[in-house]
C-alpha cells in the first residue's frame, strides 16, 4: 500500500510540475494575469538574460523620450517632462516579468512606453 501511495504521489508531483513548465516554454512577451506578487499589466519575458531585457527596456524608454536611470542590477527609473512637470515610473525585471508602477506618470504615455518595451523585445528574440 506504501508503494501505491509513493507511485500516485510521485505521479501527482510530476504532472503538475510538468503542466507548469509546458506553460512557460514561450518566450514571446505578452500581458499574463496576476500571480498576487506580480501586476496584471506585466509583460511575461520568458528566460532572458537580465542585461538583454534591460537594453531593451532602456531603448525602448529612450525612444519614447523618457530619460533612463539605473537604479538597481533589475530596474530602471524613467522620468518625463508633461507640461512642465516631471513625471517618472520605475521599471522592474524580476522573476521573467517587466512591470512598473504608474502612480506619477501619465497611463496613455505608460502604455506608449509598454508597447515600445515589447517591441524591443520582439526585436531581441528576432536576433
Amino acid at each position: 500500500m506504501r508503494k501505491i501511495l509513493s507511485i500516485v504521489a510521485i505521479s501527482i508531483a510530476a504532472f503538475v510540475l510538468g503542466s507548469g513548465c509546458a506553460s512557460s516554454l514561450e518566450m514571446a512577451p505578452e500581458i499574463e494575469k496576476s500571480n498576487g506578487s506580480i501586476p496584471e499589466t506585466a509583460i511575461y519575458v520568458g528566460h532572458h538574460k537580465s542585461e538583454d531585457v534591460l537594453k531593451a527596456v532602456k531603448a525602448a524608454a529612450k525612444k519614447e523620450g523618457w530619460r533612463v536611470t539605473e537604479f538597481k542590477s533589475e530596474a530602471v527609473l524613467v522620468e518625463k517632462s508633461f507640461n512642465g512637470e516631471t513625471a517618472s515610473s520605475t521599471i522592474i525585471y524580476h522573476n521573467q516579468h517587466i512591470y512598473g508602477d504608474n502612480k506619477n506618470a501619465p497611463m496613455d504615455e505608460l502604455l506608449k512606453l509598454r508597447g515600445a518595451i515589447v517591441e524591443e523585445l520582439q526585436k531581441e528574440e528576432k536576433h
